[in-house]
């Protein structure tokens, strides 16, 4: 059922963002932006593990926001972000991810859109063992200062 909820709002989503860009100019991400985004979406996991917290919280924008879909409201970058610094100051380190790209969609200039599904291996710090995570993400990327950052993401854990 949340797996159908995920969609839901998804194609919601898309058709809300594509009504509001063919109001405006049509913009177009180019094949070297779209690698950018994928290859830092799928490193994001990885450089907190192996570059640290300064590193890492350098990859949000300022205005960053986070929904985690099984929740009801939207968190601002200084109560998401804290979060993750606890998980990450428990000890807690990825050792791999892989991302699967589903579509990226202009919003604006310097502004996009990107779907995609994430494999996240951790090491759980309790067990020892190698935890995975299969992930569903829609995720919103701003050119700030010159770099790719996330602007708001939003989530969901691929049902088993």
């Amino acid at each position: 059922m949340k797996h159908i909820q995920f969609y839901t709002i998804l194609v919601s989503f898309i058709s809300l963002s594509s009504g509001c860009s063919s109001t405006s100019n049509t913009h177009e991400i180019s094949e070297e932006d779209k690698l950018e985004i994928e290859s830092l979406k799928k490193n994001i996991p990885l450089i907190l593990a192996d570059e640290g917290w300064e590193a890492y919280e350098k990859l949000f924008s300022d205005n960053y926001q986070n929904w985690s879909m099984v929740g009801n409201r939207v968190r601002q970058r200084d109560e998401f972000l804290p979060l993750v610094k606890e998980w990450y100051d428990a000890g807690n380190r990825a050792i791999g991810s892989e991302v699967e790209s589903v579509g990226f969609i202009p919003l604006g200039e310097d502004k996009v859109l990107y779907l995609s599904k994430q494999r996240e291996s951790f090491l759980d710090q309790d067990t020892g063992q190698e935890t995975i995570r299969d992930i569903s993400f829609v995720s919103v990327f701003v050119k700030e200062r010159g770099e790719w950052k996330v602007d708001f993401s939003a989530f969901m854990d691929v049902p088993k």
